[in-house]
């Protein structure tokens, strides 16, 4: 049994996109991906509740996130289990 999470893009620019994240019970954050180099930056993060550890997700969406900067492609939405 695995934790389903979840990457929506709120945000496209030419230099970066913004994602929220989380798992189907909540979402968690916000992250910025720059498209030039690849780093993701954290923009906010909600205070933990009984949901899943925040260090947890996004230690689960870094993966995805420089995968779709090595594609250079930035899909509206993406949904997976952990």
């Amino acid at each position: 049994m695995g934790v389903e999470l979840f990457v929506s893009k709120e945000e496209e620019t030419p230099d970066h996109c913004v994602y929220t994240f989380g798992t189907s019970a909540e979402t968690i954050g916000h992250v910025r991906l720059h498209k030039s180099s690849g780093d993701i930056e954290l923009a906010d993060v909600a205070d933990a509740a009984e949901g899943a550890n925040p260090r947890f997700v996004l230690a689960q969406i870094v993966p995805r996130l420089h995968d779709y900067h090595d594609r250079k492609t930035y899909p509206p939405q993406d949904q997976w289990k952990a």
